[in-house]
């Protein structure tokens, strides 16, 4: 059996300083050319000894619209983990986080601010392709003071996962949670993934008012963080037709050795930092916020990807 551990972070951006710093060192990375043959999506979750170089990430846009397998419908089921700071509402719909509701935050109309949605990746989903992403009924249960899921692959390889808030001696603003991971590979061959995807959910404006520019996806390699904001994905003339870029529906790029990936707006983050290895890729893509229909205002789902691996049978 392997295992691995990660950490997602809700986190409160105090003073905005560290994006004003993104903002103002940004340089907008190309979209990662379509391969020529299926890519090997990178990890999501369990990090197991990758046993080769992590591969140029994730799956070409083209792709997105059909998906390789169907999934049988099921009954969702949430389960509610809770401390004095944050509500976590995680579903067996691919088995993670929904919505992270941040008790000591209030949004419009005095309600509390809520960190992703039902309707957009559960933070924490393993995923092979997140533009055709296939979210499978998970088993779910409490235990304790953590949320465990368990899935059995066709190849017979099991996915254990549980989500827990990481011990504090803080008496207040306890964000972290931790998902360990592990996978038991109960058939009678090697099972080996090319590479797969964690998911980061969605983020987008708390008021109609904030700047589309702080809507982004970020990650940091040597404790340098880059990133794009949603107007990347309209295009852009370029100066007098120099650099001129067509919209695009998805952001990839290959960013071998990344500590950490988020999604953020002006206010908060959700970030993933895995444990036991670093990410080898990113992907976004910008999706329409309905709450304000007389505005286009627009919000940004991402993943992470991770290298792929081989875990022996028994």
């Amino acid at each position: 059996m392997d295992r691995t551990a990660w950490i997602a972070v809700i986190l409160c951006v105090a003073g905005l300083v560290l994006w004003e710093v993104y903002l103002a060192r940004q340089i907008r990375p190309k979209p990662l050319a379509a391969p020529g043959t299926t890519a090997a999506p990178v990890s999501s979750t369990p990090v197991i000894a990758p046993s080769a170089p992590p591969s140029s990430a994730s799956p070409a846009p083209e792709a997105a619209a059909v998906a390789a397998e169907t999934i049988p419908p099921f009954q969702e089921a949430v389960e509610t983990l809770r401390n004095s700071d944050v509500e976590l509402r995680l579903t067996n719909r691919g088995g993670g986080i929904a919505e992270a509701i941040l008790l000591n935050h209030k949004a419009e109309q005095n309600a509390h601010v809520t960190l992703n949605s039902s309707d957009r990746l559960p933070i924490g989903a393993i995923i092979d392709n997140p533009a055709a992403p296939l979210l499978p009924e998970y088993r779910i249960a409490r235990e304790g003071d953590a949320i465990r899921f368990e899935r059995t692959m066709s190849e017979r390889v099991t996915i254990r996962k549980k989500f827990f808030f990481q011990k504090s001696a803080e008496a207040k603003d306890n964000f972290v949670t931790e998902l360990d991971v592990d996978l038991e590979n109960g058939g009678a061959a090697p099972y080996a993934n090319p590479g797969y995807f964690v998911a980061l959910g969605g983020a987008a404006s708390i008021h109609p008012k904030d700047y589309p520019s702080y809507t982004r996806l970020v990650w940091c390699i040597d404790g340098k963080a880059k990133g794009i904001d949603v107007g990347w994905f309209g295009g852009g003339s370029g100066f007098f037709g120099v650099g001129q870029r067509a919209a695009q529906p998805f952001y990839q790029q290959n960013v071998a050795g990344a500590e950490w990936v988020a999604v953020s707006n002006q206010f908060f983050t959700t970030l993933i930092a895995p444990l036991t290895a670093k990410a080898a890729s990113t992907w976004a893509r910008r999706f329409d916020v309905a709450r304000w229909p007389d505005q286009k205002i627009f919000g940004v789902e991402g993943a992470l990807g991770m290298p792929g691996f081989q875990l022996q049978s028994g």
